[in-house]
C-alpha cells in the first residue's frame, strides 16, 4: 500500500511561484524607474542651484565704480564693511571643532574670544594641574591652524570639594589662528 501525504496540486505550486516572481519583476521595474526619475530631477535641480549661486555672485566694486570716484566717508564704509565680512567668513565652526578635540577632562575652557580681525584667539579656563595645563598647551600648538600659542596668565587657586579644598589653576592663552 501506498501513502501519499502531498494535498497541494504541483501545478498550483508552480502558478504561485510564477506569479509571485512577476510582481517581484513589476516591482523591482517599478523601483528602477522611480530611481531613474529621481536622479533626473537631482541633476536638474543641481543645475538650478548652479545657475542661482552664479547669479547670485555680487559684482565687484571697481565694475561698477571706478575707487577713484568715491568719497573718502564711502571708502571708510567700504572698508568697514569689509572687516565685517571678513570677521563673518572667518571659519568659526571650523575653529570650534579644532578646540573640542583638543579638549581633555582636566581642563575647563571659561571663554572662547576670537578677534576675526587681528586673528587672535583667547581663551580663559582652569586646569586641575600644572601638567595638564602644559598638555593641553603643547596639543594646542600641534594645531595647524594656530600658531604663536602663549601662556598669558596663570594663577594658583582654591575651591572647596568634598568637605576639602582643591587646588587649580585659572589660565589665559592667546594664539593666533587661520588658515594653516
Amino acid at each position: 500500500m501506498r501513502l501519499q501525504l502531498d494535498h497541494a496540486a504541483p501545478g498550483a505550486a508552480n502558478a504561485r511561484c510564477r506569479v509571485s516572481m512577476v510582481l517581484v519583476a513589476l516591482a523591482a521595474l517599478v523601483c528602477a524607474w522611480q530611481l531613474a526619475e529621481m536622479h533626473a530631477e537631482r541633476a536638474e535641480l543641481s543645475q538650478q542651484l548652479e545657475q542661482t549661486q552664479l547669479a547670485a555672485k555680487p559684482a565687484s566694486a571697481t565694475a561698477i565704480i571706478q575707487p577713484q570716484a568715491l568719497s573718502g566717508a564711502q571708502k571708510a564704509e567700504i572698508k568697514q564693511a569689509n572687516s565685517v565680512l571678513d570677521e563673518l567668513g572667518r571659519p568659526w565652526p571650523g575653529l570650534l571643532n579644532r578646540l573640542e578635540q583638543v579638549a581633555q577632562p582636566e581642563i575647563a575652557l571659561l571663554a572662547i574670544r576670537p578677534d576675526a580681525a587681528k586673528g587672535k584667539l583667547r581663551l580663559k579656563g582652569e586646569a586641575r594641574d600644572v601638567a595638564a595645563l602644559l598638555a593641553y598647551l603643547k596639543r594646542l600648538e600641534a594645531v595647524p591652524e594656530m600658531r604663536d600659542v602663549v601662556l598669558d596668565e596663570h594663577e594658583m587657586m582654591e575651591k572647596p570639594q568634598d568637605g576639602g579644598m582643591a587646588n587649580f589653576i585659572r589660565f589665559g592663552i592667546t594664539a593666533s589662528w587661520g588658515a594653516a
